[in-house]
C-alpha cells in the first residue's frame, strides 16, 4: 500500500513538472526569497536543488562555485584547510531563503581565523582591520597577498628592489630585516657601516652598480684630499675615522704621546694635511705658545713633558725657593714679571709688602703666616708680646682689643680698654686689686697695703662705704672715725675724734669702755 503511494506521487510530480506551470508551484513551495548574490536563479530551483536528493546539493554549489572546488580539491584557501569543511553540505554555513539583505557568506570578522587561509596574519598584520587589505566591494579571496599591493607607498626603494618585500623584511616592522648584506652583496657592513642607512651608500634608491672602495662613497671626507691616496684602510677603521691604525712613531719616526695622542692630524699638518714634513722640535709647532719668550732657550722637554705644559721644573733645587702651599698652584708669571732669568726677593715682604695689612709693623710673615692661606693656621702667640694674654683675656677675639691690624698700636693699661667704676677714686693700676680671671677675684690686701685695719663690723662693709665719689681719692683718705661717723657722734664732738679711746669696731654700744 506504501509502495503504491510512493509511485501515485511520484507520478504526479512527474506529469505536474511536464508542464510550464511547474515553476510557478515551486515558487509556491519555496520557503523565502533568495539572497541578492543568488536572486537570478529564484525561477530556477534546479540550479541548487536535486529532486528527492539533498545530498545532492552541495555538487551543484560547487558547479557555480568552482574557485571553492578548487580549493577544496588543492586543500587550500580557507575552505579547503579549515577542518571537516569537505565533509559537510554548504547549507551548513551557508543558509539561503532568508530575503534580499541577508548575508550568505556567514562571515562574523570579529571571530574569523586567518590561519586557515593563504595568508595567516602575522606580526603586525595582527592587528589590522580588515578593511585595512580587503576592499567592502571585492570578495575576501580577491585580496592580493602581494606586500606592494598594499605598501607600494610605503617603499622607500621606490621599486628599486622589486615587489617581493618579504625576501628581506619581516612583518613586525619595517626596520627588522631578514636581508645579509654580506651574503648578497659581498660587502659586509661592520662597524659604523652597520648603522648607516641604506640611503647612505644607495643614493636614490640607485642598488645596483654601487662602488665598494672607501672613496667611492667618504670622498668628500677625506680631509687629506686625496694626498694619502685611496687606500683608507691602511689607516683607518670602519669603526672610526678617529680610530687609526696608521702607527705614527713608525712611519714617522715622531712618537705621539701624552697631549699628542689626543691632537687632530691637522693640528701640525694643516687643515688640508699639505704639510707632509712638520718640524719634531718643539718650538716648530709650539714658539706661539712659549710663555719665557724665549728666554730658557729651545729645548721645551727640559722642563716640560707633552702630557701637559705643567712643567717637571725643579723650583726647590733649581732657585733654592720651594715652593709649597699656594704657591705651587700659582703661574710662572704670577711672580716672574719680567723675564724667567731676572733674579726675584724670597722673603714675604718682597712680593706681599702691598698687601701687608700690618703696614710693615711685625716683621717676618712667615713667624705667624703659613704658605697655605694667609688665615688658616695662624701660629701666632700672644705670649711673646709686651702683653700675654691670660684670664679672660684669652677668650676674646683680637678685635675687642686691637681697632687695626696694626697690633702695636693697641693700647696696654687697663683704664685704656675698661671702665672706671671707682671713678679715679683709685690708682689707673687695675691690676693692684682685681685679678684677670674676674672682676671679682680680689687680690687687694687692705691691712697690709694700707696704714687702716678692717676689723670688725669694717671687714663687712663695700669699699664705696668709705671710699665714694666726694673723696677725691683713696690716697688722701682720713683714718679717724669721725671722718666717717661724725653724724653717728651722741657726744656732739665733746670727746674728741679718737672714738676709739671708748668704742670697738665691732659695735658703737657693745663693750663701751672708759680708757
Amino acid at each position: 500500500m506504501k509502495s503504491y503511494h510512493t509511485q501515485l506521487v511520484a507520478a504526479f510530480l512527474l506529469i505536474i513538472s511536464s508542464y510550464s506551470y511547474g515553476s510557478a508551484i515551486e515558487q509556491l513551495i519555496m520557503p523565502g526569497p533568495l539572497s541578492a548574490a543568488h536572486a537570478e536563479e529564484e525561477e530556477n530551483c534546479g540550479a541548487c536543488h536535486a529532486t528527492f536528493n539533498a545530498e545532492a546539493e552541495k555538487g551543484l554549489c560547487l558547479e557555480c562555485h568552482e574557485e571553492i572546488a578548487s580549493d577544496l580539491s588543492q586543500a587550500s584557501g580557507f575552505h579547503g584547510r579549515y577542518p571537516g569543511i569537505g565533509q559537510q553540505q554548504c547549507r551548513t554555513c551557508h543558509t539561503e531563503h532568508e530575503g534580499r539583505e541577508f548575508d550568505i557568506s556567514g562571515l562574523v570578522t570579529e571571530t574569523f581565523d586567518h590561519t586557515f587561509t593563504n595568508f595567516p596574519l602575522t606580526g603586525a598584520h595582527q592587528t589590522a582591520t580588515c578593511t585595512q587589505c580587503h576592499a567592502t566591494t571585492d570578495s575576501y579571496r580577491e585580496a592580493d597577498p602581494a606586500c606592494v599591493s598594499c605598501h607600494l607607498e610605503d617603499d622607500a626603494h621606490n621599486s628599486g628592489l622589486g615587489e617581493d618585500c618579504g625576501s628581506c623584511h619581516v612583518t613586525d616592522t619595517w626596520v627588522d630585516t631578514t636581508f645579509d648584506h654580506s651574503e648578497a652583496t659581498g660587502f659586509a657592513l661592520l662597524g659604523a657601516h652597520a648603522d648607516a642607512t641604506c640611503g647612505s651608500c644607495h643614493l636614490d634608491n640607485q642598488f645596483s652598480d654601487t662602488g665598494s672602495e672607501c672613496i667611492d662613497c667618504h670622498r668628500l671626507d677625506d680631509v687629506h684630499n686625496g694626498n694619502r691616496g685611496a687606500e683608507c684602510q691602511s689607516c683607518h677603521t670602519v669603526k672610526s675615522w678617529a680610530e687609526s691604525s696608521f702607527d705614527h712613531a713608525k712611519e714617522t719616526g715622531f712618537a705621539l704621546t701624552g697631549a699628542h695622542t689626543t691632537a687632530t692630524c691637522a693640528s701640525c699638518h694643516q687643515a688640508d694635511l699639505a704639510v707632509t714634513n712638520p718640524p719634531t722640535d718643539c718650538v716648530g709647532c709650539h714658539s706661539n705658545d712659549d710663555v719665557h719668550l724665549n728666554a730658557r732657550g729651545s729645548d721645551c722637554a727640559q722642563c716640560h713633558t707633552t702630557k701637559t705644559w705643567q712643567t717637571s721644573f725643579d723650583h726647590a733645587q733649581e732657585t733654592g725657593f720651594a715652593l709649597t702651599g699656594a704657591h705651587e698652584s700659582l703661574s710662572c708669571s704670577s711672580c716672574h714679571t719680567g723675564e724667567l732669568t731676572d733674579p726675584l726677593p724670597t722673603t714675604c715682604a718682597g712680593c706681599h709688602e702691598t698687601s701687608d695689612p700690618h703696614e710693615n709693623t711685625l716683621g717676618d710673615c712667615s713667624e705667624c703666616h703659613r704658605t697655605n692661606t694667609w688665615l688658616d693656621n695662624i701660629r701666632f702667640d700672644h705670649e711673646f708680646t709686651r702683653f700675654p694674654l691670660v684670664g679672660l683675656h684669652q677668650t676674646q677675639t683680637c678685635e675687642q682689643c686691637h681697632d687695626s691690624l696694626v697690633f702695636g698700636e693697641a693700647p696696654e693699661q687697663c683704664s685704656d680698654c675698661h671702665e672706671d667704676y671707682h671713678q679715679g677714686v683709685f690708682p689707673t693700676d687695675c691690676a693692684t686689686c682685681h685679678h684677670p680671671g674676674g672682676w671679682q677675684l680680689w687680690r687687694f690686701d687692705h691691712n697690709t697695703q694700707t696704714d687702716f685695719l678692717l676689723e670688725g663690723v669694717h671687714e663687712t662693709l663695700s669699699c664705696d662705704s668709705c671710699h665714694n665719689v666726694e673723696t677725691s681719692s683713696a690716697d688722701n683718705q682720713p683714718g679717724d672715725c669721725q671722718a666717717c661717723h661724725l653724724q653717728d657722734d651722741v657726744h656732739g664732738g665733746q670727746f674728741g675724734r679718737q672714738c676709739g679711746r671708748c668704742h670697738s669696731t665691732t659695735s658703737f654700744t657693745d663693750g663701751v669702755e672708759l680708757r
